[in-house]
């Protein structure tokens, strides 16, 4: 038998998780990618939207996980394998989502404009480091890094769902482990009558 009053809130749950998600990484690679900003204010902005992007991640998981159980009987509990595994369900919802967002975004802003905001922020580092005085031994790195994002083919957008749906389980099964403990509960006798 199906629970669909379950797997109503995992899709519910999941799709505000990856809206989220995807509005914050489409802002980050806006950011560092496609906006005029330097490449030390970018990377300001990117690193502080980065942690209260995770924290609101988190956040989600934990509210959305507490509401399920809830939403259950407390005669039957709310077991560590159950709360990791809808942990693990909305993450992975999420992460199809943001695969789809980024595929979106990168087209809209057109794939050679993406190739040409890694570069320039590459061209960037790679003069800020030289700036810095590191040889000219070093900074070959920057050069094959140029030269892979050239010569790589556009990903499609099962790549990039597939790409972001297997990040996801990682972020969302991490802080997961825990989650699910701290959250789990188990079942109650029923208060028997005289």
């Amino acid at each position: 038998m199906i629970n669909r009053e379950y797997w109503h809130d995992v899709l519910r749950s999941g799709a505000i998780l990856g809206l989220v998600m995807a509005l914050s990484s489409i802002f980050e690679r806006y950011l560092l990618l496609a906006s005029n900003l330097t490449l030390g204010t970018a990377t300001m902005l990117y690193l502080g939207e980065a942690v209260v992007a995770c924290v609101v991640f988190i956040w989600l998981i934990v509210r959305f996980t507490r509401r399920r159980r809830d939403a259950g009987d407390p005669r039957f509990g709310f077991n560590y394998s159950t709360a990791l595994s809808y942990i693990l369900l909305i993450s992975m919802l999420a992460g199809v989502i943001v695969g789809v967002a980024g595929t979106i975004f990168t087209s809209a802003i057109g794939y050679d404009a993406y190739i040409a905001g890694n570069i320039s922020r590459l061209e960037e580092a790679k003069t800020l480091y030289e700036g810095l005085g590191v040889g000219a031994n070093d900074l070959v790195l920057f050069d094959e890094m140029v030269h892979r994002i050239r010569t790589a083919p556009q990903p499609t957008m099962l790549q990039n769902v597939l790409a972001s749906f297997s990040n996801y389980i990682l972020f969302g099964g991490i802080p997961g482990l825990i989650i699910a403990g701290v959250l789990s509960r188990n079942p109650q006798a029923p208060i028997e009558e005289n």
